[in-house]
């Protein structure tokens, strides 16, 4: 019998530093800033702490005073992850929801380390990052500031920290296209072209899941609809998107059936099924979650009716396990055209809410999987998209609608 292997243990390291540019301007009138250098992105294992380094020069004609509002200088967080101003799960002072890593405030990186930083001199900023439990890949954008005047330069400063698995093995592969978390409009290359993509990113674990509708029983003619807004106000959410096709009353087939919606839904307010007939469909997906766990069907009938806190059906599914799906028997000519489309997808970190401009429906799934989806399903299109974040519609208003998907905070 050979000798037992030991189990594989995660080690953190730390990659090589960033060398400063050569050229800095100087004396610029007023407060600024140009990077001089950092030290390198960290691997680290769950939970493991590294210690960060940035160099800002001074470029500006003002000097950086320690402890004097309007002339001292921090690092605060910046877009486009956390986002401005906003708490980082890579550290803080344990507000928030931030770790306590002794940052001086949730939102301020770090303080200028001397009493007095001249023109044409260089801050040498230190900090402690934190890795999240959840292994993975993070970033952390930083900008300085003179706290009560001004940002400074420069943009786009940011550290990538690569969490491992707890056996030291690295985590999956990051998407084609990166974005951050919260609202993006990126454009989203394909094998099948190029596609302008809104997109709503958030961590599981940051937010609540919930599917509603304006029906509380099942409907069959002139059933109540609501714009997007309506439900958003209703219910306390942050962000939405539009849910499943539906019938609407400017079609000419649906004058004697509007807004009604073959599709299973979830009301998460009442805890009940609404259209529960739906649920043994031959053809329909489902998307489920169960708080923060995601659970995506191909096939409705094959759900258990287990216990779930939100979960909408429509079809097709378009992503199962990170593999676009061919979705040729499933879907109809009009869904072959290019036109506005919906998808809501997750992997094991995230959540996504997706509008992509003149795609077709497999298409779709193509620019999901771009994002980084792990599994993902179609949602409706056309004149019914409406998308809603930071107090209002990025897409939209379009139709009222029978029925939304929301996104609160914990």
């Amino acid at each position: 019998m050979g000798r037992a292997t030991a189990a594989a243990t995660c080690a953190k390291s730390e990659g090589p530093g960033i060398p400063a540019p050569a050229g800095l301007p100087a004396g610029i009138p007023g407060f600024h800033a140009q990077w001089y250098g950092q030290s390198g992105y960290p691997t680290l294992c769950p939970g493991d702490r590294s210690t960060a380094t940035v160099a800002y020069y001074n470029s500006g004609s003002l000097g950086w005073v320690s402890g004097k509002l309007g002339e001292v200088a921090y690092l605060g967080t910046w877009d486009s992850e956390p986002g401005q101003d906003r708490a980082s799960p890579l550290g803080g002072d344990g507000t928030n929801g931030s770790p306590a890593t002794g940052w001086p405030r949730y939102n301020r990186i770090a303080i200028q380390p001397a009493p007095y930083v001249g023109p044409g001199q260089v801050a040498w900023f230190q900090f402690t990052i934190q890795a999240p439990v959840t292994p993975g890949f993070y970033r952390l954008y930083l900008r300085p500031l003179v706290e009560g005047a001004t940002w400074m330069e420069d943009f786009g400063v940011y550290w990538l920290v690569t969490v491992l698995n707890a056996d030291g093995s690295r985590p999956p592969a990051p998407p084609a296209v990166y974005t951050p978390t919260g609202y993006s409009h990126p454009d989203v290359p394909t094998s099948a072209g190029t596609f302008s993509t809104y997109l709503i990113k958030e961590r599981l674990t940051d937010v609540r899941v919930r599917t509603v509708t304006a029906n509380t029983t099942d409907c069959f003619s002139a059933c109540p609809a609501k714009p997007l807004a309506q439900y958003v106000a209703e219910n306390g959410a942050y962000a939405a998107i539009h849910g499943s096709y539906f019938c609407p009353p400017d079609y000419t087939p649906c004058a004697s059936k509007v807004n009604t919606y073959d599709y299973a839904v979830y009301n998460s307010n009442l805890g009940v099924w609404i259209n529960p007939r739906h649920l043994a469909n031959p053809t329909n997906a489902l998307a489920s979650f169960n708080g923060s766990t995601p659970t995506f069907y191909r096939r409705i009938f094959q759900y258990t009716r287990g216990s779930v806190t939100a979960g909408i059906s429509n079809f097709p599914l378009l992503l199962q396990n990170g593999a676009v799906l061919d979705v040729s028997a499933d879907i109809d000519a009009n869904q072959l055209l290019r036109a506005a489309r919906g998808a809501i997808g997750v992997d094991a970190t995230y959540v996504y809410l997706a509008i992509v401009s003149g795609a077709s429906v497999p298409e779709t799934g193509l620019v999901l999987q771009a994002l980084g989806a792990r599994d993902a399903m179609n949602l409706d299109g056309g004149g019914s998209i409406a998308m809603w974040i930071g107090g209002g519609y990025v897409v939209g208003p379009g139709r009222q609608l029978p029925n939304a998907i929301l996104l609160l905070k914990p």
